[in-house]
């Protein structure tokens, strides 16, 4: 018996199977990095929050009007403290609900939890000036990274007294809410000792400097290489090879989430300082660009089968085009499919993530506006002019359609072939009298 041929995609296939899917699966189950990307989705409020109160100010200058000039200049103020208590505390927040997630996955006391981070987190994030007054630098998108290590190291002492029945425990009939308060009283101190130690240790090692600048500096390399085009292309490629594989690529967002907070958060306080922008990277150009109507930039497939001859992709075409226009693009994934299709692999991944960066070239060749707003859910072309609040985006995403439809047609040819050959044995076998037969009784003379 002839052995069968395994195919290059096959041999591939088996390699990201034994591979990245583990990977992807242990990362998508690990309480930790679940806490993380649950809890940096939850700062979505509070980064659009920030976002609009930088733009307001803007105003004055596009509106010549005296009244609105003089509001500005007197009650222009409140947007400022309106980015303090978001953006000014993203940090803050971070803990909070980082914590709050890893305490509610481990069925702790989640108030608790949450009261313990923070006081972790204040106690090396928080300085005092000569008079007594807080100075609080590092509570915005600085102290981030210290942030969820904070959080979980917080949370992960918590869990430890309770396992180990190291907390006060109060007599049956005390309200619930008693007894957990005092639960936190040994856990309380020993973070408050723990802090305080890593804080005076920190200032000892390093003249002075924080604790978050210390992981910050450290974590530089990492945290710059994002905006260099490679690394970006990279990153796009790996989401999408995850979505080719049918695993949905915020397995990656614990990871990119945080570095993606702390762009914005630059982009919007240099924007607000009136100095040059530098990152092309956050959650707005990530879903507005990278995904433009859909991971992999897929409506120049969807375009491909609205003109097609095969009826069926004709109908998912029809089915996909309304989704594709708000970013949503698994009727293609699907539904063509796409998923494990080794006909679109290469338009898919690669060609997907070529396309996706170009707005990002273009903000770096100085053709569009950087980042400063991460856009609600809108339809396509809104999304992307919200973005940076530059109308350059609508023409470089017609250009972006233009370039998907291109990549993906000679792809989608092979596949319209196929089908079509398909459609045409499925009539013949569907016909009552084949066409021999019907030539046959051509022949017959009655």
């Amino acid at each position: 018996m002839e052995k069968k041929k395994i195919s290059t995609f096959d041999k591939v296939e088996e390699f990201i199977r034994k591979t990245l899917v583990p990977i992807a699966n242990k990362v998508d189950n690990n309480d930790y990095l679940t806490a993380i990307k649950k809890g940096m989705v939850v700062l979505t409020p509070a980064l659009l929050l920030g976002s609009i109160a930088a733009i307001f100010p803007s105003i004055p200058e596009f509106i010549k009007v005296t009244a609105v000039q003089n509001w500005f200049e007197q009650y222009g103020y409140v947007f400022g403290l309106l980015s303090k208590v978001s953006l000014g505390l993203v940090g803050l927040y971070a803990v909070l609900s980082i914590s709050y997630f890893l305490s509610e996955q481990w069925k702790l006391y989640t108030i608790g939890s949450m009261i313990l981070s923070a006081i972790g987190f204040l106690l090396i994030s928080m300085d005092l000036d000569e008079n007594g007054n807080i100075i609080a630098s590092y509570l915005d998108s600085k102290g981030l990274f210290a942030g969820i290590f904070v959080a979980i190291i917080c949370v992960k002492i918590y869990q430890f007294f309770t396992k180990h029945k190291l907390v006060i425990k109060m007599p049956e009939g005390v309200p619930d809410f008693v007894s957990s308060s005092f639960e936190l009283i040994t856990p309380t101190a020993a973070i408050a000792i723990l802090f305080v130690a890593l804080r005076t240790v920190t200032d000892a090692l390093s003249g002075g400097v924080l604790l978050p600048q210390v992981i910050m500096n450290l974590l530089a390399p990492a945290i710059g290489g994002l905006d260099s085009f490679w690394v970006i292309y990279f990153v796009l490629v790996l989401r999408l090879v995850f979505w080719f594989f049918g695993i949905h690529s915020a397995v990656l967002s614990p990871i990119l989430s945080p570095i993606m907070v702390q762009y914005l958060s630059e982009n919007i306080a240099a924007h607000e300082a009136g100095e040059p922008l530098s990152h092309v990277i956050t959650g707005g150009t990530m879903s507005a660009f990278a995904n433009f109507t859909g991971s992999g930039v897929t409506i120049g497939l969807v375009i491909a089968m609205l003109v097609s001859k095969s009826m069926r992709y004709k109908k998912v075409g029809a089915v996909a085009l309304l989704p594709s226009l708000f970013g949503i693009n698994e009727p293609v994934l699907f539904g063509v499919p796409i998923i494990l299709n080794p006909v679109l692999m290469i338009p898919f991944i690669f060609g997907g993530a070529f396309v996706g960066m170009i707005p990002m070239i273009c903000m770096k060749l100085g053709l569009l506006n950087y980042p400063i707003f991460d856009p609600p859910y809108v339809p396509v072309f809104m999304e992307g002019f919200l973005t940076g609040f530059d109308w350059r985006s609508i023409i470089i995403q017609v250009i972006q359609v233009a370039l998907s439809f291109a990549l993906y047609l000679p792809f989608f040819k092979v596949l319209e072939r196929q089908e079509l050959d398909q459609e045409k044995a499925n009539i013949e076998k569907s016909s009552i009298i084949s066409e021999e037969d019907e030539a046959l009784l051509g022949d017959l003379d009655f």
